[in-house]
């Protein structure tokens, strides 16, 4: 095996090409690094809302909280079951809602747009089912009043959500009396208010649009398979992480737009770098002759020209990644409140966006590699030593 050392003393001297080549292999993987960053901020957005044991009951056939009616009697069978917890007084974890959008900033729609979310209407119950709601600030709504609590990050990307304010929706006006936190989950991205104030509000009547329900532990199949077999019922269950995996399916779209972008760079990092070593081949004929002399066999040539060529894009993986966290630091993406659709969240930096960083720079070296190093595998002892 040809030590590294003669592949690293190589780009010493071609430190003006090997310079360029890395810093657009720097450009790919900090592209990739921060698309990353806001896909896993999203995802881990959406996906928190989840909690063990708790399942969602949507009406047959829907696949959102929105498109979904549940009757009354359908409410009063799903909550006699057997396999619902119950709290210390014995009152069943089911919570039922209704969810309805709404703009959180009508006055700002004029000049910066429409940015609609979701009302959440649920009985006090709702607040133990949610088990990661805590309140920050105020109170939460009293029944029948015309009340509401924020989100902790819808409150602070708008102002005029403050625990005292008033809010107008439909006929109504409503008093923000709280601000809520949720885990960072997604629910911090909507307002709650009282579900029998908000139905005679939407004209929702007599039924709930979903079910959220805490299972007792190890009851999970039952209680699908109950529901599955009560002709009573027309409803599908699932767990609450099915149910969110599924609702991230439009993240894995987002990713792949930006991936279409980075693949475009990357082919074009991937002809430089395989220029780059082109010309490192041509250049040193002679030094492939010696190694030969040596005893050196060719796969061990081929093999020493790819390292090389990842030893190359490796450096530029870790420009790319230390350009990626500065660009994000003090631009003040890990800080800011950012939204897709109904979703508030924040960039986030995971050990995941580090390793596909550096799996995408390996791959473009040993790619932009490999046809050099082939032709230099190539190279008969007679040629190397004409250029002697």
């Amino acid at each position: 095996m040809i030590p590294i050392r003669y592949n690293l003393r190589s780009l010493m001297v071609r430190r003006a090409t090997a310079a360029m080549t890395a810093s657009v292999v720097a450009l790919v993987v900090m592209l990739l690094f921060i698309l990353s960053g806001f896909v896993a901020g999203l995802r881990a957005t959406v996906m928190q809302n989840a909690s063990p044991d708790n399942w969602i009951v949507l009406s047959r056939g829907t696949t959102d909280e929105g498109g979904s009616f549940i009757t009354h009697e359908q409410y009063e069978i799903i909550k006699s079951r057997p396999q619902i917890a119950t709290t210390a007084d014995g009152t069943a974890l089911i919570s039922p809602e209704v969810i309805t959008g709404f703009n959180p900033d009508p006055a700002a729609a004029v000049t910066s747009g429409v940015m609609f979310t979701l009302l959440r209407g649920v009985y006090p119950i709702g607040y133990k089912v949610h088990r990661g709601m805590r309140l920050e600030s105020g109170r939460w709504p009293n029944g029948g009043a015309a009340e509401m609590v924020v989100g902790r990050k819808l409150a602070a990307r708008y102002p005029n959500l403050a625990v005292g304010s008033d809010f107008k929706f439909g006929p109504r006006t409503f008093k923000i009396v709280g601000v809520f936190s949720d885990q960072d989950s997604a629910r911090e991205s909507e307002m709650l208010t009282d579900l029998g104030v908000l139905t005679q509000e939407v004209h929702v009547a007599n039924g709930f649009e979903v079910l959220h329900v805490v299972l007792k532990p190890g009851t999970h199949d039952d209680f699908a398979k109950s529901l599955t077999t009560d002709s009573r019922v027309r409803v599908d269950t699932m767990s609450e992480q099915d149910f969110y995996a599924k609702q991230t399916q439009f993240v894995d779209q987002l990713r792949a737009l930006g991936l279409i972008v980075a693949l475009i760079l990357a082919v074009g990092s991937v002809f430089g770098a395989m220029n780059t070593m082109y010309s490192a081949v041509a250049r040193r004929t002679s030094e492939i002759g010696v190694l030969r002399v040596l005893g050196f066999s060719r796969f061990n040539v081929l093999t020493s020209f790819v390292i090389e060529s990842i030893v190359l894009a490796l450096a530029g993986g870790v420009l790319g990644e230390i350009l990626g966290v500065l660009v994000a630091y003090s631009t003040g993406l890990g800080s800011q409140l950012m939204n897709v659709g109904e979703f508030i969240f924040r960039f986030r930096l995971t050990a995941g966006a580090f390793v596909s960083g550096m799996i995408a720079a390996i791959v473009i070296g040993a790619l932009g590699g490999l046809l050099p190093a082939w032709r230099a595998s190539r190279i008969s002892l007679l040629e190397s030593l004409r250029s002697v």
